[in-house]
């Protein structure tokens, strides 16, 4: 397979440097179990704007970052045979873990695990595929192996469990509650979530039955009535605030875990135990989730339209050049939208 030598990516140059410098990207020269894909469109994630102004651990620089990928198969890996050539696919890269500037997200031709990588119908839009990828890791890295969740099927059968997931607008929200809910797909759960008033009816048509306003004084109140004894919480909000309020309800209902997605905050509930999600694990970790949700799940979801690529993404066209300006608006933030880099026109 002939070697791609014209690849291109946006760089952070330098620790907290507060621009992108688009120039030659890395070669790809995949593994044996690793897939080059032509990326059609790159999501911005709150990673990157955070690696960009203080980043959780260190990185090499110059780096590249960007994790979500949509686009065509253009090279195989050695021993790849679920894919071919030009195939439309989404994929999760690791470059975040592995350090190899190959493997992120912001640039021309993007270097992905096979395990996180899966086919899409003709019928999604490479775009607004592209919203999805880190959010369905993290969401089922939550669920099924942190909260040890059933795993999701087409044909659920009731738990007669709820989950309150915390942040239902949010990508990975929106993701989780999809996982999670009983009366579509997933794992057989009534879901309760929170969100902002405008995004009510959002929330609910992914599938949620409880909604409650995050913002609203007595909102731990509220969600109280709906919770009991062996239900649990996922907050993929994470704020101090959030933290506080789900550890709260998680401890007047027996306790137990609490998955965040960033870093844990001090709570006061002893018998609440807070602890990140890592939304590579399906890739690196928990191979059994990788192989279920990948290659088995999520391809007949999709192409059974029972599993949405929500929240719609805002893109902006223009090529890698527009990244920096996704990264600055997501820290301003948006609301049940993913920003979306259109890195290159595709047929």
């Amino acid at each position: 397979m002939a070697q791609i030598t014209n690849n291109k990516a946006a760089w952070i140059p330098f620790e907290k440097a507060k621009y992108l410098e688009v120039g030659p990207g890395p070669t790809p020269d995949p593994g044996e179990n690793e897939v080059v894909i032509k990326v059609a469109y790159a999501a911005v994630n709150p990673s990157d704007w955070k690696f960009q102004d203080h980043p959780y651990w260190v990185i090499p620089y110059p780096s590249i970052l960007g994790t979500d990928v949509a686009g065509t198969v253009a090279q195989l890996g050695s021993a790849v045979t679920r894919f071919k050539v030009g195939q439309r696919v989404i994929g999760h890269c690791d470059s975040i873990l592995t350090h190899k500037a190959a493997n992120a997200g912001y640039q021309l031709c993007s270097t992905t695990r096979e395990i996180l990588i899966t086919e899409i119908p003709d019928s999604l839009p490479l775009a607004h595929a592209a919203v999805l990828p880190l959010s369905i890791d993290t969401a089922v890295t939550g669920l099924f192996t942190m909260l040890k969740l059933p795993y999701p099927s087409l044909n659920p059968t009731p738990t007669g469990k709820t989950v309150l997931i915390w942040g239902g607008s949010s990508s990975v929200g929106s993701s989780a509650i999809q996982l999670a809910d009983l009366p579509s797909v997933a794992a057989g759960l009534t879901v309760a979530t929170t969100a902002g008033p405008h995004n009510e009816a959002y929330v609910k048509s992914l599938g949620a039955t409880h909604y409650f306003d995050y913002k609203a004084p007595n909102v731990v109140e509220k969600i109280r009535k709906v919770l009991k004894k062996g239900d649990v919480i996922f907050d993929v909000t994470s704020t101090e605030s959030s933290q506080k309020a789900c550890a709260e309800l998680l401890s007047g209902i027996g306790g137990g875990l609490l998955p965040i997605v960033l870093f844990p905050v001090k709570t006061g509930f002893d018998n609440v135990e807070i602890k990140f999600t890592n939304g590579l694990d399906p890739g690196f970790v928990d191979f059994q989730l990788g192989d279920y949700i990948w290659k088995k799940f999520i391809p007949q979801a999709l192409a059974t339209g029972k599993f949405q690529a929500k929240p719609d993404p805002l893109i902006l066209e223009g090529g890698l050049e527009r990244v920096q300006e996704g990264i600055n608006m997501l820290r301003k933030g948006v609301s049940a939208q993913k920003i979306v880099i259109e890195v290159a026109k595709h047929a």
